[in-house]
């Protein structure tokens, strides 16, 4: 607005000064009537200006005006915005709040299914146990003299043991007790066993077997004498044996 002001002021004294040397310049040749038609002619002429220039300003306002209503929309568009982004950042940290317990509650649903699912499983493994027939005493048996062969000691102790009640296959279910045992260093228990199966069956094929760690488990006990016995009846009765072999070193 000042630089309107000061064009206004600077086209009104230029006219001045043009009214004024038209008004002068030939002063001596014209008379006052003529000069003051020039004059008339002048001011009609620098008030067509002012009223251009009136046009001119009220233009410039209008101009300003709606500039001024251009930054005030402008102002007001860009609070709408920031407003907007504003409540859509409030609502977007409420959404990153609500998450942890979303999180927990979907933890706690995982959870509790794979609970459920554990105990399903383990409900089923428990059934599918209840289910399994137990062993019949041939394959009981079967399993057992595996397990002695592969130096499962324990649990081919169990199966003979468990065979043992039922009363099957006694003489050789004895014969491998008495192995065990003389196994594990338990020479009073595999003499029992020993003299159990002998009892039971004395022509069966581990018969030499049977004699010779009977021979040896009385001689660990200290009974050498008995023991003695026990190596001569290994030697005669089974002569091209290797426990026979065995036997005769310790008849030396």
């Amino acid at each position: 607005m000042n630089r309107v002001k000061i064009l206004i002021i600077a086209i009104f004294l230029t006219s001045l000064t043009y009214a004024e040397q038209s008004v002068y310049s030939d002063s001596d040749f014209v008379d006052s009537s003529t000069i003051a038609k020039k004059n008339s002619l002048e001011i009609f002429k620098l008030k067509e200006q002012i009223a251009q220039l009136k046009e001119s300003i009220e233009g410039l306002k209008s101009l300003v005006n709606g500039q001024s209503n251009e930054i005030s929309m402008l102002k007001q568009r860009n609070n709408d915005t920031l407003e907007k982004i504003v409540n859509q950042l409030s609502q977007r940290v409420a959404q990153l709040e609500a998450r942890p317990a979303q999180v927990i509650k979907i933890q706690d649903s995982v959870s509790e299914k794979t609970s459920n699912n554990e105990a399903k499983n383990n409900s089923i493994k428990e059934n599918k146990k209840a289910e399994v027939k137990p062993l019949s005493n041939k394959d009981l048996y079967t399993e057992s003299v595996l397990n002695f062969t592969k130096d499962r000691l324990t649990k081919a102790e169990t199966g003979f043991k468990e065979l043992l009640k039922k009363a099957y296959k006694k003489a050789s279910v004895n014969f491998y007790l008495g192995e065990i045992s003389y196994k594990k260093g338990r020479y009073k228990d595999a003499i029992d066993y020993y003299q159990m199966s002998a009892t039971l069956n004395d022509n069966a094929s581990y018969m030499s077997k049977l004699l010779l760690h009977t021979a040896i488990s009385l001689t660990k006990k200290g009974k050498k004498q008995d023991a003695k016995i026990f190596f001569k009846a290994v030697v005669d009765g089974y002569p091209n044996t290797q426990e026979a072999k065995e036997a005769k070193k310790y008849l030396k």
